[in-house]
């Protein structure tokens, strides 16, 4: 199980101590999700927040949550746009970036102020057991010496194209056919009937594809998991090494992150981010992130900043070839 935090971190009581914190919230807090209600865990974790935040009183005020459907430009945008005034904030993940990389926003994680990490979920790598392959090292032995061979199911041009990249990219003269399936529900079926003999699962997909009811691997399944990109093994398959075990600078999560509009005072941003910090001493919240194979991995300020930038470094080229 993941620990369980028992008590507020000395530097959140010294937070949420300060004067200037003292008058905010002083009316609802708006978080926007930009797209529709229930469509993925980010907007589901965000859910658990609101309900985390009022049942635990970590604020004096509650949590309103506004989804605006279709494309997610549309509600980063008005987010961006929203008044700086310390109540507007918005959610959004790894895609903003890939979105960018693209060509597909002409702004980013630069023009908003970052506020916090709140959980994550990272991705597997995994194969058909038919074809044979049991390590990573055979994987891309295999996509090098049989180059396009291999065919990778993704959704063309998104998160688990760009990771699926980026593992390929791990041996000179290694490629996949990528194919469009979708995401993992999309993938799974293609797997198992054989058309595609490696993916990118989430941790959740691998968990469910790959492991039985007992949590131990399941004989019956298709899946064969090879690598974790997550920093650390994964508590769902712990018998599974992560990348950077494996010997390769690769750490692919796709993160949690609020936002607030440019120019948001800093007390407001300091008091989200606490309440934030504070969520994920809920015994509610760390049940809702087991359930979602996520991992609460709590970040904000300089150390946030930075990791947006490593991420942002990582994946700008490789979004724009999977662009292409």
């Amino acid at each position: 199980m993941l620990k369980k935090t028992t008590t507020v971190t000395a530097a959140l009581v010294a937070v949420l101590a300060t004067p200037a914190l003292a008058e905010w919230p002083e009316r609802p807090i708006n978080i926007t999700v930009p797209w529709q209600a229930g469509a993925g865990a980010v907007d589901q974790m965000t859910r658990q927040l609101q309900a985390t935040v009022a049942e635990g009183d970590l604020s004096s005020q509650p949590i309103t949550v506004f989804n605006v459907g279709g494309p997610n430009p549309v509600g980063l945008r008005q987010s961006m746009s929203a008044p700086a005034d310390g109540y507007n904030f918005v959610v959004v993940h790894t895609a903003m970036m890939t979105l960018e990389a693209a060509g597909k926003i002409d702004f980013g994680y630069q023009d908003f102020e970052p506020v916090a990490r709140l959980g994550q979920f990272c991705q597997t790598t995994s194969v058909h057991k038919d074809t044979g392959i049991t390590s990573l090292d055979e994987l891309l032995e295999r996509a090098a010496s049989e180059p396009n061979t291999l065919v990778h199911g993704a959704n063309l041009g998104a998160i688990n194209h760009v990771y699926g990249i980026m593992v390929e990219d791990l041996m000179e003269g290694a490629e996949f056919r990528f194919v469009q399936t979708g995401g993992d529900a999309g993938t799974f079926p293609e797997m198992k009937g054989g058309r595609v003999q490696v993916t990118g699962y989430s941790a959740a997909g691998a968990t469910n594809f790959a492991l039985g009811a007992d949590g131990a691997p399941d004989p019956e399944s298709p899946v064969q998991m090879l690598a974790y990109a997550g920093p650390e093994r994964h508590q769902n398959f712990p018998d599974v090494p992560t990348f950077v075990e494996l010997g390769h600078d690769l750490i692919f999560c796709v993160d949690g992150w609020y936002f607030a509009p440019a120019g948001t005072p800093q007390e407001a941003i300091d008091g989200f981010a606490a309440m934030i910090e504070a969520s994920l001493a809920d015994e509610g919240m760390q049940t809702f992130l087991d359930s979602k194979a996520m991992v609460g991995n709590f970040q904000a300020g300089d150390a946030l900043s930075a990791e947006m930038d490593r991420q942002w470094a990582a994946i700008k080229d490789v979004a724009a070839r999977a662009a292409n």
